[in-house]
């Protein structure tokens, strides 16, 4: 594009660098929310018209987060410019006739603009086509408020805990307003924001907007002054603001320097594995340890802060009062092992800097077979982020009983705390090969996890135009059937077989599933990925994970004998995704290494 105003160059640039995953959050969020509203009005019983209408206002409230969730990522777009390191992405800019606060303000806007305009648009669509009086202004007042925080996190600082800091902390208020908001009226046997109260609840007060109108002009003055000296090259004095923000190594990367452990010579595996654990591997496990141990310090504090918050020590602490210290813990473990699961992702080390994706020039003439450094950087991943699951849950189990029962009682409504034996005595009623075949499952599900994100990121990365185009026809497909469903709740035309077509569906992508299980075989035994020892390798560790899942099914009282053909298929083509992602894994890391 040619054109003599650098205000529209630059907005035509933030254009072509975040139209892609602009239009996907659109997607998710519309068809995610049709989808649910869909499936919630096909299985929903029907006969039974007061858990009609619930099951009904929990897929709306569902539907509702679904919208906002894509939102809470950030632009990844935008964070890969700079190969997802904070600072300023937009550092070419730096070299225009521009003011600085041009550079940051027109930025700032338009990434604050554009998912307040996502969610306006999905939201109005939902009220549309499903009756519900999905919240407008409000809500996307308040998410671009969370978001131009987000982005003045990430450009003002190029350090990684100030970084996490800032959004951890945008975070956590953001959920304590929300619960405080939307739990104003406590509805007994159901959750407390029904769609029937959105028009009340959401109706927030003008002194909101002039809290967002605060929050938006500080963060524009923070992030412009910042990003000035980011401009000019200054280097922070030493100074407390120096010892704060220095950081040798950069982020969370630096607690794996303070070991410094020689790179073994005497093999080339070894030296590998040493490798892709001080690039890829220890930092996630470093982080997972950190949120653990701020899990179990944060439980433990939380007693003798109620306390202090209280008159008398001796009397419990009134729920109202001291509800988000002890409420912590419990909700931010589910948080950490999602981060968890996310940072699993790019096993293969694939870069990304100023639109180009690649591989390293090291990895691409290394001396390693394809599939033998496929594995070993899946095997290096997989062990790091199941130990970081695990440090979260072991801190997360010793944590229960420093927070007592009240908090879980108040969220759930069941002394969680309290039925710990009852798990202890359901573990222990297993027997030893059902034990470790629930282990088998566990252990091979975050293996398949790691090694689906790295596959999917080599494949995005060297055919992105296609694999765009096939991921956009499944959500028009899923759209059409999350259309057709709403139709037919709302009585809108002919009665339509819906349940027919889920099942046709079900056959179709299970055959899809087998046939590319069967394409992949033979391509990677024609392009001499994997030898035959090694095919037979896979088929047996897959055959290996499929006996352990129908092992824990029968012990949970699920057979395939007592299910439907539709149901058993699914079963078995589940049972095959270790093979296909097997196979997969160094077919993708092949494509992009000689890319």
């Amino acid at each position: 594009m040619t054109t003599r105003s650098p205000i529209i160059a630059m907005l035509w640039e933030l254009w072509r660098v975040t139209r892609v995953e602009a239009a996907w959050k659109l997607a998710f969020g519309i068809v995610g929310a049709l989808a649910v509203l869909g499936l919630g009005a096909t299985f929903a019983p029907a006969d039974d018209a007061r858990r009609y209408e619930r099951i009904m206002d929990d897929c709306a409230g569902l539907a509702m987060i679904l919208l906002v969730l894509p939102h809470l990522i950030g632009w990844q777009s935008v964070a890969r410019l700079n190969g997802g390191r904070p600072g300023f992405p937009f550092s070419l800019y730096y070299t225009r006739p521009v003011r600085m606060g041009v550079i940051v303000g027109l930025p700032m806007v338009y990434l604050t603009a554009v998912p307040w305009a996502i969610y306006l648009a999905s939201a109005l669509l939902l009220r549309v086509t499903s009756g519900y009086a999905f919240p407008l202004l409000p809500i996307a007042a308040w998410m671009a408020a969370l978001t131009v925080v987000f982005v003045a996190g990430a450009w003002s600082t190029r350090n990684w805990i100030i970084q996490v800091l800032v959004w951890m902390l945008a975070v956590v208020r953001a959920l304590e307003l929300a619960m405080n908001r939307l739990t104003a009226v406590e509805i007994p046997g159901g959750y407390d924001w029904p769609p029937r109260l959105w028009p009340t609840l959401f109706d927030f007060p003008l002194t909101d907007y002039a809290w967002i109108a605060l929050i938006g002009l500080a963060s524009f003055a923070v992030t412009a002054a910042m990003v000035a000296r980011q401009r000019r090259g200054d280097e922070l004095a030493a100074s407390t603001l120096a010892a704060i923000t220095w950081t040798p190594g950069s982020g969370w990367w630096a607690l794996v320097s303070l070991f410094r452990v020689p790179c073994p010579t005497s093999s080339a595996t070894r030296a590998q594995v040493w490798l892709d654990l001080k690039s890829n591997g220890l930092p996630v496990l470093a982080i997972g340890v950190a949120l653990a141990l701020v899990i179990l310090l944060a439980s433990a504090v939380s007693g003798p802060i109620d306390a202090a918050w209280n008159a008398d020590p001796d009397v419990s602490c009134p729920i109202e009062e001291c509800f988000w210290v002890r409420a912590m813990p419990p909700l931010f473990t589910p948080l950490s092992l999602f981060v968890m699961l996310c940072l699993g992702g790019n096993a293969f080390g694939i870069r990304r800097r100023q639109g180009r994706t690649y591989v390293s020039a090291f990895e691409a003439t290394h001396a390693h077979g394809t599939a033998q450094l496929a594995a070993l950087k899946l095997l290096v991943k997989s062990v790091c982020v199941l130990a970081a699951l695990i440090a979260i849950g072991v801190s997360a189990w010793i944590s229960m009983p420093l927070l007592g029962d009240a908090v879980f009682i108040q969220m759930w409504g069941v002394p969680l705390n309290s039925q710990r034996s009852v798990l202890n005595d359901t573990v222990a009623a297993l027997t030893g090969y059902e034990q470790l075949s629930l282990v088998v499952v566990a252990v091979a599900g975050v293996v398949i996890w790691v090694a689906a994100f790295a596959v999917l990121g080599a494949v995005w990365a060297r055919y992105p135009r296609r694999l765009n185009r096939a991921a956009s026809l499944l959500l028009l497909y899923g759209l059409a059937l999350a259309l057709l469903a709403l139709a037919a709740w709302r009585g809108i035309g002919p009665e339509i077989p819906l349940g027919a077509i889920l099942r046709a569906t079900s056959w179709s992508a299970a055959a899809a599933i087998a046939f590319a299980t069967a394409y992949l075989a033979w391509r990677t035994f024609a392009e001499q990925l994997l030898t035959v020892r090694q095919q037979w390798g896979v088929v047996f560790l897959s055959t290996a994970f499929a006996a352990a899942c129908l092992t824990v099914m029968r012990a949970t009282g699920v057979s395939l004998t007592g299910m439907s053909a539709t149901g058993a298929a699914w079963v078995l083509s589940l049972a095959l995704m270790p093979l296909t992602i097997g196979l997969l894994a160094p077919w993708s890391y092949s494509r992009i290494r000689s890319w």
